[in-house]
C-alpha cells in the first residue's frame, strides 16, 4: 500500500509484515506514521509550526500577500517595545551620584536621590512583568486568539508606559515598569505563535529571526536616543515612546488577519478558508485548508490520554528536560544581560569617556550578528557552534576584566562586541532550538512553558545581583571571572551531555538519547513501551 504525493509513492507497512523485537525497541510494531509526523521527522530544520502540518508541495505553494507581511509587521512591534524597555535605563546619567549631598550637576537625573536598591527594583521590575506575561499569556491567546491578544496587550503595552511617564517616584515608576515587563513577555510569546502559525516555506528566514531582530532593532533605537535625552525631563519622553508604539499597533491590528490555525482549532473552518484566501495569493486553498484539519486532528489523536506534564518530566525524558532548562538558563547567565541593562556602567569604569558610543557599538554588533546567524545556523552543526562561541564568550568575558583592571577603553569596548556577537551565533538561538528539537510535538508547549520560566528567573537574578557584585566593596572589576567560571561548566555540559540535532531526524535524536540512558527496570517497561509506541504516532 501507497500514499502518493504528487510524483511521489511512499510505502507503508501492511498489517502482515513481519515485525522482529530486538533489544531496545518496542515490543510490538509501531504504528504507521500519520504524515504530519513523518514531515516533521524528516524535516525538523527552522519549520514554522504551519509548514509542518502541510504536505510540502502544498507549504511551497503558499506565496505570501502584502496583507500577511502586514501582519507580522504589527505583530514585531511588541518585540521591538521589548528591545526598548531591555536597553532603556541603560544609561548612566539616570544612576550616578545619586546619594551624593548636593547631587552634582547632570547626575542622578530620573528621581534623584534615589538608593542603589531602589535603582535595582526599578530594573528587575520589568523581569518580574515580563515573566508574568510570558508564562500568562498562552491562556487567552488559546481562548480569545492571538489577534485580540495582542490587541489587549497594546493597551497593557500604554498602560505602563504611561504609568513610567506621568509619575513622580522611582517606586510608582517601577510598578509601571512591571506593567510594560508584562505586555513585553506577553508580545514575545503570543508573536511567536502567530507567526510560525501564518509563515510559509519562504518565510523560513523572518519565522526564525523576526524576533530577534525587532528586539535588538528595539535595543539599538533606544540607544541612539540616549543621545537626545538631555539632563531634564527628556527622560519622560523616552519612557513614553511605548505610547506611540501600542497606539500605532492598536489602529493596525484591524488591518491583520487571524491565524487560520487558531480557526480550525475553534471549529471555524469556513472563516480559516477566507483568512487563507487573505493571507496568500491564489492555490489550492481548499486542500490547504484540509491539510491544516488533518494535522489538527492528528495532535488530537497523539495527545489523547496522554498526561503531558507527568510524561514530561517522567524518567523517559529527565535527560531532555534538564538539557533544556540549563541551555534555558545558561541563554541568560552567561552575562548577557549584565551588559545588556548594565554596560554603561562597565564602559565608564574602563575609561571609556561616553559609554553612549560603547552601547551604540554593541548593539550595531548584535544586530549584525544575529543577520549572519540566520545565514550560517543550519550550514554548522549545533554543537560546534555552542562549544567555540561560548569558548569565545568565555575569553571575552576574562577580556572585559582585563580592560577594567587595567581601564582600557578599547579594549573594554572590543571584549564587550566579542562577547555580544558570540552570543548571538551561540547560546542566544541555540539555546531555544535544540530544547525544541530534542522533544516530540506534543511536549514541545510544556517543554516551552518549563524554559521559558528558567529563562526569566535567570534573567532576575542577574538583573538583582550582578550590581551587587559589581560593587568595589564586592567583587568590583572581578565580577565577569563568575561568568567565565559558569561559561566553562556550560561548555563541559554540552560536550557531555547535548547531542548533536542539526541535519537528524526526530528518531535519530531519540535513539541518542536511549543509546545514553540506563534500562528501566521491569516495573516500567510497560509504560515505556507505550510511550515508545506513542512517540512514532
Amino acid at each position: 500500500m501507497t500514499l502518493s504525493f504528487g510524483d511521489a509513492a511512499t510505502p507503508l507497512p501492511s498489517p502482515n509484515d513481519t515485525y522482529v523485537a530486538i533489544e531496545g525497541t518496542p515490543k510490538h510494531a509501531p504504528a504507521p506514521l500519520s504524515v504530519r509526523a513523518k514531515h516533521r521527522s524528516t524535516s525538523r530544520i527552522r519549520l514554522s509550526r504551519l509548514e509542518g502540518m502541510l504536505h510540502e508541495e502544498h507549504a511551497k505553494a503558499l506565496v505570501p500577500t502584502p496583507l500577511l507581511y502586514v501582519t507580522i509587521a504589527v505583530a514585531l512591534m511588541g518585540s521591538f517595545q521589548f528591545g526598548w524597555l531591555l536597553s532603556q535605563l541603560n544609561y548612566r546619567p539616570f544612576n550616578v551620584d545619586c546619594m551624593k549631598v548636593p547631587i552634582p550637576d547632570k547626575a542622578c537625573i530620573l528621581f534623584p536621590g534615589h538608593s542603589e536598591r531602589q535603582w535595582t527594583m526599578a530594573v528587575t521590575a520589568w523581569i518580574v512583568g515580563g515573566a508574568i506575561g510570558a508564562c500568562g499569556s498562552g491562556y487567552p491567546a488559546d481562548q480569545i486568539g492571538r489577534h485580540y491578544t495582542l490587541l489587549v496587550n497594546a493597551i497593557i503595552m500604554i498602560l505602563g508606559s504611561a504609568l513610567q511617564t506621568g509619575v513622580g517616584s522611582i517606586t510608582l515608576f517601577s510598578f509601571g515598569r512591571l506593567v510594560s515587563g508584562i505586555a513585553s513577555g506577553a508580545a514575545i510569546n503570543v508573536s511567536n505563535v502567530l507567526i510560525s502559525e501564518i509563515s510559509p516555506t519562504q518565510m523560513r528566514g523572518m519565522f526564525s529571526t523576526g524576533l530577534q531582530v525587532g528586539v535588538a532593532f528595539g535595543s539599538l533605537a533606544v540607544t541612539t536616543v540616549h543621545y537626545f535625552v538631555g539632563y531634564g525631563d527628556g527622560w519622560r519622553v523616552l519612557v513614553g515612546f511605548p505610547i506611540v508604539l501600542g497606539i500605532a499597533q492598536i489602529l493596525l491590528i484591524p488591518l491583520t488577519t487571524k491565524s487560520p490555525v487558531w480557526l480550525v482549532t475553534h471549529g471555524e473552518t469556513t472563516l480559516a478558508l477566507a483568512e487563507l484566501q487573505h493571507l496568500y495569493r491564489p492555490c489550492d486553498y481548499e486542500a490547504t485548508l484540509q491539510g491544516i484539519i488533518a494535522a489538527h486532528d492528528d495532535e488530537v489523536k497523539e495527545t489523547a490520554g496522554v498526561n503531558r506534564w507527568s510524561l514530561l518530566f517522567s524518567e523517559k525524558y529527565r535527560k531532555q528536560l534538564t538539557i533544556a532548562i540549563v541551555l534555558c538558563s545558561a541563554q541568560q547567565l552567561c552575562g548577557i544581560n549584565a551588559v545588556m541593562y548594565y554596560s554603561s556602567s562597565i564602559f565608564f569604569s574602563a575609561g571609556v569617556t561616553d559609554p553612549r558610543v560603547g552601547n551604540t557599538i554593541v548593539n550595531v554588533v548584535r544586530t549584525t550578528m544575529i543577520l549572519v546567524a540566520a545565514r550560517i545556523m543550519d550550514k554548522f552543526k549545533r554543537r560546534t557552534l555552542l562549544l567555540l562561541f561560548m569558548t569565545l564568550m568565555a575569553i571575552a568575558s576574562v577580556g572585559i576584566v582585563v580592560s577594567l583592571f587595567y581601564i582600557s577603553p578599547a579594549l573594554s569596548v572590543a571584549s564587550t562586541g566579542l562577547f555580544v556577537g558570540a552570543f548571538c551565533l551561540s547560546i542566544g538561538p541555540m539555546a531555544w532550538m535544540v530544547s525544541a528539537e530534542i522533544f516530540p510535538d506534543f511536549l514541545h508547549a510544556g517543554a516551552g512553558g518549563v524554559g521559558t520560566m528558567c529563562t526569566w528567573l535567570a534573567n532576575l537574578v542577574v538583573g538583582v545581583f550582578y550590581p551587587m557584585l559589581a560593587d568595589p566593596s564586592a567583587l568590583g572589576s572581578y565580577t565577569f571571572l563568575l561568568f567565565v567560571g559558569y561559561l566553562l561548566c556550560v561548555i563541559g555540559f554540552v560536550y557531555s551531555v547535548v547531542p548533536e540535532t542539526a541535519q537528524q531526524t526526530f528518531d535519530e535524536i531519540q535513539a541518542t538519547f536511549a543509546r545514553t540512558s540506563p534500562r528501566p527496570d521491569s516495573s516500567k517497561n510497560k509504560l515505556l513501551s507505550a510511550i515508545d509506541d506513542e512517540d512514532t504516532i
